[in-house]
C-alpha cells in the first residue's frame, strides 16, 4: 500500500511505518491523535533518550503489513505494553489494556515523520520527570542546520 497523507481533509489519511530492519512493517489509516512528547522513565530507559515522541491512531486503522509483527512487552504489568522488532529491537508501538480503540506509534517509527505537520507534539508529557539539563537553553554545542 502506499502512503497517502491527505494534507488538505480530502481523500485517506493513511500511514505507514516499520523498523530499521524492515520486518514489521505497518499501516495506520485514521486521524492522528495527541502527538506528544513523553519524557517519563520508561520511555527513557526503553529508548535510551531522554523522551520518545508519540502519536495516537485509531486501533481499528492499524495493519501490520510485514514478514513480522511487534514482540510486546508489559512496561506497566497489566496496563501498558510496548511493541518492538524482535530482529532489530526498533521500538515501535504502544498499547494500553482495556482501551482497543487507540494504539500509540513513535512517530519515529512512520515513513515521512519529518514532513507530516500532523505529527507536530503539542503536548508535554511528565515534564516533572524529564532529565534536569533539558531546560536548560546551552547553544555552546549548537550546529547550523
Amino acid at each position: 500500500m502506499s502512503e497517502t497523507v491527505a494534507a488538505n481533509g480530502s481523500g485517506p489519511d493513511v500511514r505507514s511505518g516499520g523498523c530499521l530492519c524492515g520486518k514489521v512493517r505497518f499501516t495506520v489509516t485514521g486521524p492522528v491523535d495527541d502527538p506528544h512528547i513523553c519524557k517519563c522513565s520508561h520511555c527513557a530507559k526503553r529508548s535510551g533518550a531522554p523522551f520518545q515522541w508519540w502519536v495516537g491512531f485509531p486501533m481499528a486503522g492499524l495493519e501490520w503489513t510485514g514478514d513480522a509483527e511487534p514482540t510486546w512487552f508489559d512496561t506497566y504489568p497489566g496496563k501498558t505494553a510496548r511493541g518492538f522488532c524482535g530482529a532489530c529491537g526498533s521500538h515501535i508501538a504502544a498499547r494500553d489494556y482495556g482501551d482497543d480503540t487507540v494504539i500509540g506509534i513513535l512517530a519515529t517509527a512512520l515513513d515521512h515523520h519529518d514532513t507530516d505537520p500532523a505529527l507536530v507534539p503539542t503536548n508535554l508529557n511528565r515534564l516533572a520527570e524529564a532529565a534536569p539539563w533539558l531546560a536548560q537553553n546551552d547553544t555552546r554545542h549548537a550546529t547550523a542546520g
